[in-house]
């Protein structure tokens, strides 16, 4: 098997037919099995997609592998990502994979692991996956791999009495063929997720609103979440790409450059606020009502604005290069932030650790663990309609009264660099800052800029982000560190 690349924290993710293939799929799938047997003689494994259009193939490819493994599997079909969490939680499953490629291009697919806490898999058990993979790896060159596999049809293009059948044949234990006089049902698991939401934010006051929202579903899987959510909350809804058939929209990553046709409905409905969802719908991006894209850092710190109001002195949790505006905000309220390394889990992890009310990361991430212990831009929308109807106010309002920074990133290649190296010398002339070198190395000055400069996850690359009060101060930042970076 000449393909190296392996799992990490934020899972793995590839272009499917390439990079990503059926043999990498059924390998994962068997070491996943084998790490979850270490917690259970008999695991539950719930599967679900963020709505690619190579989702359905991966689903049936896991399916398969796990019935002629003899594992229970629960098929969610298209799921948002937090629901999958959601949802492990709720019914006690042992596991789950979650097969998505987050934002990355519509070409793309992968698979992301899920522990028995209900939580993504961390450093050291993706380092155990890891493990199990290496010897499958090892027993598909000896045994030989059957790369000739077709998939058979999908469950959404079966008739349902053979679309029953299967979901029985794949729930049970026993895989009998003898009738089952009381089939197990699959628990509606998007309308348990919401109902966890609405019972935990003000509907009255967002219902009393009548609030005319924008919202850009990207063809994907929070498709299958929102029509609920919104109908039970009393707004009016202006859906754009909302078949979740993955035929994405535009390009997946939420950034504005790639969301003009949200900005055009705000504007041409007079809509009070736009959201938008990535592909598996944990991230979040608000539109204000003049149809203008804000940073997605907004989303969070809007989000603890909301909470720490009515929890004042509670910690929050955030991650490294997350804005510093949820950080002020916290300490308007008299509350502690503790940062993190870059990753849900990190974030999760230390949540947890702190007995934090609420964290989350820049990229839109909103984490609000009364509800759900993952990022879900479903709780973060609610939290942001909640604030809007209790404080009778505009997003524009509610924004402009935020700490105000100036956020920059930038991003170069890391072949060639030696980052220890460059981390010495950024020390040298940054001997001014509180330093953090708990995941790359951040610099945090007395006027409350700072620079974080840290290799990613995801790809062969080194980004540096930061933020400043004024646009002068984040350009002398980051002209300085990028001198040293260049040279």
């Amino acid at each position: 098997m000449e393909n190296k690349q392996r799992i990490n924290v934020s899972g793995y993710r590839g272009i499917w037919g390439e990079t990503l293939t059926k043999e990498v799929v059924t390998l994962y799938t068997r070491a996943f099995v084998s790490f979850l047997k270490n917690k259970s003689e008999d695991p539950i494994i719930l599967i679900g997609r963020d709505g690619r259009e190579s989702g359905p193939e991966i689903r049936e490819i896991i399916l398969e592998e796990l019935k002629s493994l003899g594992i229970k599997s629960i098929d969610g079909d298209i799921m948002p990502t937090p629901t999958v969490l959601f949802s492990v939680h709720k019914h006690g499953y042992t596991g789950a994979i979650i097969i998505t490629a987050s934002h990355n291009p519509i070409e793309y697919n992968g698979l992301k692991f899920v522990n028995d806490k209900a939580l993504f898999t961390i450093k050291e058990e993706v380092d155990e996956i890891n493990k199990y993979y290496e010897e499958e790896i090892k027993k598909s060159e000896q045994n030989g791999f059957d790369r000739e596999f077709v998939a058979p049809g999908t469950l959404s293009q079966a008739d349902e009495p053979r679309r029953e059948i299967f979901q029985q044949e794949n729930i049970r234990g026993d895989r009998s063929n003898e009738p089952i006089e009381n089939p197990f049902q699959i628990p509606n698991f998007t309308k348990e997720h919401a109902d966890k939401i609405l019972e935990n934010i003000n509907v009255e006051a967002i219902r009393a609103k009548k609030f005319k929202i924008a919202v850009d579903m990207i063809n994907a899987s929070a498709c299958v979440m929102d029509p609920y959510l919104f109908e039970k909350l009393g707004v009016e809804v202006y859906p754009l790409n909302n078949i979740p058939n993955g035929k994405f929209g535009h390009r997946p990553e939420p950034l504005r450059e790639n969301l003009t046709d949200i900005e055009n409905l705000v504007k041409e409905k007079n809509a009070d606020i736009g959201f938008v969802h990535d592909p598996d719908a944990d991230r979040l991006v608000v539109v204000n009502e003049k149809g203008v894209v804000v940073s997605e850092e907004n989303s969070i710190a809007l989000a603890i604005e909301n909470i720490l109001s009515k929890n004042p002195g509670k910690p929050i949790v955030l991650n490294l290069s997350t804005s510093q505006r949820g950080a002020d905000v916290a300490e308007k309220y008299g509350s502690k932030t503790f940062r993190t390394k870059i990753g849900e889990g990190f974030v999760v992890e230390g949540m947890l650790t702190h007995n934090a009310i609420m964290s989350g990361e820049g990229n839109g991430g909103v984490i609000y663990p009364l509800i759900n212990t993952a990022r879900d831009s479903f709780v973060g929308l609610s939290l942001i309609l909640e604030l809007m109807a209790e404080r009778n106010k505009k997003i524009s309002e509610l924004m402009d009264e935020l700490p105000q920074y100036i956020i920059k990133k930038d991003k170069w290649s890391v072949v060639g660099v030696n980052l220890s190296e460059i981390y010495i010398k950024l020390k040298s002339i940054f001997s001014d800052a509180k330093i953090d070198e708990q995941d790359g190395i951040r610099f945090d000055f007395p006027d409350n800029s700072w620079i974080h400069l840290r290799p990613s996850n995801t790809e062969p690359i080194i980004r540096l982000f930061g933020e400043a009060k004024t646009q002068e101060r984040i350009d002398f930042l980051f002209e300085e560190a990028k001198n040293i970076i260049k040279n």
